[in-house]
């Protein structure tokens, strides 16, 4: 059991780890989460705006994210185990969220843009809720004098 646990954990996070054209040596997940919050800043404000080419662009922002380093990913697996496939779930459902609003936005159905978005903030919070403390702990890089920085 403990074999195939640590064969389906290794599966996963290699599925996590980047194409070169997709990331570089400065990515970080805290710097990817920052673009994403950036893009939803993009989704909210062409909803509001009624500007749907600024929607359409920060669901594609979200969709094409630079993915984690391979580095980081393996520290993540480390410490999810089990649950990486659950982690890598919330990624796969807010990528697949981002292209539908992406599509509803072109498509100029507003609505049905809202609609998704919503569902998208839903599996943010809920990735948040669920792995945001015990991801930042282990990627938090030691200070000089050995403890973790803040």
């Amino acid at each position: 059991m403990k074999r195939t646990t640590a064969l389906l954990t290794t599966a996963v996070a290699l599925s996590l780890l980047p194409a070169l054209a997709l990331s570089d040596e400065s990515t970080t997940l805290q710097a990817i989460m920052q673009g994403l919050r950036n893009n939803l800043v993009e989704i909210a404000d062409g909803l509001l705006t009624d500007d749907l080419e600024l929607v359409e662009r920060g669901a594609t922002g979200i969709a094409t994210h630079p993915r984690i380093p391979p580095e980081q990913v393996l520290l993540v697996a480390g410490e999810l185990g089990e649950e990486m496939p659950a982690f890598k779930q919330f990624d796969m459902h807010v990528h697949d969220l981002a292209l539908e609003i992406a599509a509803a936005a072109r498509a100029g159905e507003k609505t049905a843009a809202i609609g998704k978005f919503q569902t998208m903030i839903d599996g943010c919070f809920g990735c948040h809720i669920t792995y945001k403390d015990r991801v930042a702990n282990v990627l938090r890089v030691p200070s000089p004098n050995g403890l973790p920085s803040e």
